[in-house]
């Protein structure tokens, strides 16, 4: 089985999956999804009706198939993985994400490196510092199982009316209090970029019906 072929059985069987599960009406299609780091065509799964869905790593899966040749193993762990995501989901108020005055009390900064990320850096304010870049994000939650943040864009900005100087100033006086500097030892550091394959992705129909105000949600 091709990778595009294995796209659309997986998007078949999925849905039949979740209905079985008591999980009606979904909604998928697919993306490009760019995070630090991370470049990946990402499956979108979401609820009728709701602004917030979930990416699984699609090309993983297919990867995974591949190596095993376990069609339905693959597909009962996506099953699983996706249902973890659609019942892990943040509540999120979509009207606060706009909301600048709400969301800059979340504001933190994250350091990757420019080059790796340089198509990423095109559409998202930073600080360039030699070979890495600083990058803004709105912590929407963090608790013992993680930290939900959205990575901020050029266009949300835009459509805020901040400017990048005052993103980076608010950033700057809320980053020791959000987001303080850690030590981690590379083992920690890995876990961390290979992370889950879902991610949880929101959707504002105010920009563009479901744009995703970031492709970038991630949990760290």
């Amino acid at each position: 089985m091709d990778y595009e072929t294995f796209k659309q059985e997986m998007t078949e069987d999925l849905k039949q999956r979740l209905y079985e599960r008591g999980i009606e009406d979904v909604e998928m299609s697919f993306h490009n999804v760019e995070k630090a780091n991370q470049h990946y065509e990402s499956l979108t799964v979401r609820q009728e009706g709701s602004n917030v869905g979930v990416n699984f790593n699609i090309e993983n899966a297919f990867a995974e198939y591949e190596h095993t040749g376990d069609y339905a193993g693959v597909l009962a762990e996506s099953t699983h993985a996706i249902m973890q995501g659609l019942e892990n989901v943040p509540s999120v108020d979509a009207s606060e994400l706009t909301n600048y005055e709400v969301m800059k009390e979340k504001l933190s900064i994250e350091v990757i490196s420019a080059e790796t990320n340089a198509v990423l850096l095109t559409k998202v304010p930073h600080e360039s510092m030699e070979d890495m870049a600083v990058v803004y994000r709105f912590v929407l939650e963090s608790n013992d199982t993680g930290r939900e943040s959205i990575l901020v864009t050029n266009d949300m900005i835009d459509h805020m009316g901040v400017t990048h100087e005052q993103l980076k100033a608010d950033a700057l006086e809320n980053a020791p209090e959000i987001r303080p500097a850690v030590i981690q030892g590379m083992s920690e550091v890995m876990r961390e970029m290979m992370g889950p394959n879902i991610i949880i992705r929101i959707f504002i129909n105010f920009f563009i019906p479901f744009y995703p105000v970031n492709e970038f949600i991630k949990k760290v």
